[in-house]
């Protein structure tokens, strides 16, 4: 089993938008900018006036339905103010209260100060002064964000001159924390509850200079945006000052500037042995949920990709078929998930299906696969950071947690919920590595490398390895294996199990010029299983079974791989069933192969789904039963199982267990081949007497429509149709050939 750390090659601008084309135009997004700054009874304030206008631009450029400013408000106008917008709001997908000028905090309450206020005494603040609260008040009819920036943290000139009537109303610097009660309500202070933020010395505040640089960014999550803001203000403060943000959000992203991003796609010499396609990534995210919607949007997107297109038109035809017998969306999609350990999957579940009968169970099932604690010990206490681990976690990075394997992080999902977490625990640097992370599975590597760096400087050896993965595939430059293994080298020797599995792998693989050395791999990926890392044990049972770097040990081997199985590593659980099935240190025993396949399986492993299928195509453990096998083979295929796919092509040609049909035949095996299994192309080269007559026919006529073979459709698997089946393994030689 190879060590998967995957670095996609794609470098993406934005993640798949899984919605019709004109829903952003339909989102009405409101905002009132208030900025008081000519004070009767204080000094006059430089910036409110200039922040208003940078962040009205900012709004307006993004697009933004309505954007009303005023300035140097009375009490009164400012209540009035507020209950117009009130009513402005109501509706509004988004809707945003910039506020720029003094605020003030009492008794644990936050007060923002009209420019009328003279606060003679405590008593008067109630009077004078307007209520958080009330300005919160102000956005309840918005349906999706209701966000409040106070940029209000300055000196209370008032503190000192305000006569006391009760101790208990203590006035402090800044302002007072606050917890949001109302759903999608985000707040937004200048510098942190107790602390004070800084005017600059420029037209505007560090504070508005970063809101209006990233706030509305195109194709950036407001959370993102918001902790981009932060770093920024920190960064020009000198780290006088920091930003922060209270309350959360749902799962989904939520975009303040819609217009278009143009995608950039190009693709690098330096490949990662261990990649995913766009489509495929796009697909692991929608493909267990029973949507015709998300599966159109998909299909528009992703239509020129003939295995994908072909798996979203099959969805297709099952949701359509089961729509004529009546089964709920939600029955068909908790089908595939009832025994389901992918957080991913039944978190979408949850989210597209919030009033199935399901519902509960998938969230029990959530909840069984939580981190209990964090990476330093301490207990997780918010949601986002319990979502954060559970989407884009690193693998066993606390004892019993599973993590999340990088080819199955559900990129959109982890970045909100880890923006999100990164917000209300900016110092917590496994939480910034987690957030790269999910900007990594996104293709933005830009950004991925910069809070890999963060989290790395401030002590982050997962970080730390996971910039040494950068530096040895050259994700987003030169390729530097020596830089990646030095790297290795700092996070194994300090002993992060990460870095020791790395290392490992660089001399297992002999990567990129390392010597190839098994018995300095197996040094290394023992001393990372020892620790507990479940991918390390899988490995460790590999050189054993293989006998590199150690003694060969069949024994050993199961032994490992029952370990890496019970930590959850999926690919120990496929290793096992295979171990069973062939009786490799074990006697055989297809019962308990067939255990381990269906923990596979239902831990999302495509083998284990395939090998299932076998199970019931050959007979072996089970009464033969082509309709199962080919059940199996449909989720594996459906997983990117090419193995699978091959299988099912053979099921079409010969009509075991569902009706002859050569074309279908024909479709999966050109998606076998595809997808990359070098069995299904050897034996179509070497081998075409395995193949009905009709398939071949039905073969060469699939290869002419895709402009590869100009040949006649005679079912003679000639040197023509041996070309052909080259330049559809090959991607790349095909592109060159139809040039």
């Amino acid at each position: 089993m190879s060590f998967l750390r995957a670095v996609p090659l794609a470098i993406l601008a934005v993640v798949l938008t899984l919605s019709g084309p004109d829903a952003a135009q339909a989102a009405r997004r409101v905002a009132l900018l208030i900025g008081n700054a000519a004070y009767e009874a204080t000094s006059r304030l430089n910036n409110p006036a200039n922040d208003v206008e940078l962040m009205k631009q900012s709004f307006e450029n993004a697009g933004f339905d309505t954007v009303t400013t005023v300035h140097d408000l009375s009490r009164q106008d400012m209540v009035k103010t507020l209950r117009d917008f009130e009513d402005v709001a109501s509706g509004a997908e988004v809707a945003i209260i910039y506020y720029s000028g003094h605020g003030m905090e009492m008794g644990g309450q936050n007060f923002l100060l009209p420019v009328d206020v003279a606060l003679k005494s405590d008593k008067d603040v109630e009077d004078e002064a307007i209520p958080l609260g009330r300005v919160e008040r102000s956005l309840a009819g918005a349906t999706r964000l209701k966000l409040v920036i106070l940029d209000a943290c300055r000196n209370n000139p008032f503190e000192q001159s305000m006569t006391r009537s009760i101790s208990t109303r203590a006035v402090s610097r800044g302002l007072a924390r606050v917890e949001p009660e109302a759903a999608d309500l985000l707040v937004a202070f200048a510098s942190k509850a107790g602390t004070v933020a800084l005017d600059g010395e420029g037209r505007n505040s560090p504070f508005a200079t970063a809101l209006s640089k990233y706030l509305t960014e195109p194709g950036v999550d407001v959370r993102i945006a918001l902790g981009k803001v932060r770093d920024e203000v920190v960064s020009l403060t000198n780290r006088e000052q920091e930003p922060f943000v209270y309350g959360s959000l749902g799962g989904a992203q939520i975009f303040l500037n819609i217009e278009e991003v143009n995608i950039s796609v190009t693709t690098g010499e330096n490949a990662s042995p261990n990649t995913q396609s766009e489509a495929a990534a796009d697909w692991q995210n929608i493909r267990d949920l029973a949507d015709t919607d998300l599966i159109e949007a998909f299909l528009s997107k992703h239509g020129k990709d003939p295995v994908y297109k072909m798996l979203a038109e099959k969805k297709l035809k099952l949701l359509t078929e089961a729509a004529t017998t009546q089964s709920a969306p939600d029955e068909i999609a908790w089908d595939a998930l009832r025994q389901s350990t992918d957080a991913a999957a039944l978190t979408r579940f949850v989210e597209r299906y919030p009033d199935s009968r399901h519902r509960g169970e998938a969230e029990t099932q959530i909840a069984a696969l939580e981190p209990k604690r964090g990476a330093s010990g301490e207990a997780i206490s918010t949601q986002a950071s319990r979502d954060c681990y559970l989407l884009a976690g690193e693998p066993q990075s606390m004892p019993g947690f599973a993590g999340v394997n990088f080819l199955k992080i559900d990129a959109a999902r982890a970045l909100t919920a880890c923006a999100q977490a990164v917000n209300e625990n900016p110092d917590d640097m496994m939480l910034v590595n987690l957030l790269g992370r999910a900007q990594d599975a996104a293709r933005n590597h830009a950004e991925a490398r910069l809070t890999y760096r963060k989290a790395a400087d401030g002590g982050n050896l997962y970080a730390l390895t996971n910039l040494g993965w950068y530096a040895v595939y050259g994700t987003d430059g030169p390729v530097d294996v020596e830089a990646g293994r030095a790297m290795f080298e700092q996070a194994a020797q300090a002993g992060n199990a990460f870095g020791q599995a790395s290392l490992g792998w660089l001399y297992r693989e002999g990567y990129g010029g390392i010597p190839q050395d098994h018995a300095e791999a197996a040094r290394w990926y023992r001393a990372a299983a020892e620790q507990g890392n479940a991918n390390a044990m899988a490995t460790m049972g590999w050189f054993f079974r293989e006998g590199l770097g150690v003694a060969k040990d069949q024994v050993q081997s199961l032994a490992w791989y029952r370990k890496a199985a019970e930590a959850g590593d999926t690919n120990a659980m496929s290793s096992l069933g295979w171990a069973y099935q062939h009786g490799l240190g074990t006697p055989q025993s297809y019962e308990e192969a067939k255990i381990w396949y269906e923990k596979g399986a239902n831990a999302g492993d495509a083998y284990s789904m395939a090998l299932l299928g076998w199970f019931y195509d050959a007979g072996n453990g089970v009464p033969q039963d082509y309709s199962e096998a080919r059940k199996w083979y449909e989720q594996a295929a459906n997983a990117g199982s090419a193995y699978a796919m091959g299988n099912l092509s053979r099921l079409y040609d010969y009509g075991l267990g569902v009706p002859v049909d050569a074309r279908e035949a024909a479709r999966w095996a050109a998606a076998s081949i595809e997808g990359g299994d070098p069995a299904k192309l050897q034996e179509l080269k070497t081998q075409p007497d395995n193949f009905t007559p009709d398939f071949r026919r039905a073969m060469q006529s699939l290869l002419k429509e895709r402009g590869l073979y100009d040949g006649p459709v005679d079912g003679d698997f000639g040197a023509s149709t041996q070309k052909a089946f080259d330049a559809l393994a090959n991607p790349i030689y095909t592109s060159l050939q139809l040039r």
